[in-house]
């Protein structure tokens, strides 16, 4: 289990909370470091959570995240692509060496390898449609008893 402590900022709907956390040392190698949103001070991080317990703005939390579905997540995002890129420049490699094209074989293979790259960022676009949001988001767990100063300066200087 991956554990995250911060403060709500927002709530969106019923079941989605905004959480305001500090960013951990993991987050330096984190391969998506630059697809989070990053708090003002740059110390901070905003992390949409399944309010599954009904916290309010302002309320310190608990957030937690499955480790399987992190790398579960990460997975799809990252390798898939990347296996789609590879199998396309293969299949683009043996069509270019085996048919008489006019193209260049590496090309080919390059143009083949991006269609099939992009065809499977699609397919995960659509498939995750399918899939209930709040299965593979963090998930609010409990409440804090002691107050986030910094969190609770960050709300009174946004509002």
């Amino acid at each position: 289990m991956i554990v995250e402590y911060g403060t709500i900022v927002e709530l969106k709907g019923r079941q989605i909370a905004v959480v305001i956390c500090q960013k951990q040392s993991a987050c330096k190698h984190c391969p998506s470091s630059g697809a989070c949103q990053i708090g003002d001070d740059g110390k901070s991080m905003l992390v949409e959570a399944y309010n599954q317990i009904g916290a309010e703005v302002g309320d310190k939390v608990k957030v937690v995240t499955s480790t399987k579905h992190f790398l579960q997540s990460s997975f799809v995002l990252y390798i898939l692509p990347v296996i789609g890129l590879l199998i396309g420049a293969i299949i683009g490699q043996a069509i270019a060496e085996n048919t008489d094209v006019a193209l260049d074989p590496q090309l080919l293979a390059a143009l083949i390898g991006v269609a099939f790259m992009v065809g499977t960022f699609l397919s995960i676009r659509v498939g995750t449609r399918a899939l209930k949001r709040e299965i593979f988001m963090p998930k609010i767990t409990g409440l804090q008893a002691e107050p986030d100063t910094q969190a609770n300066e960050l709300l009174k200087h946004e509002h």
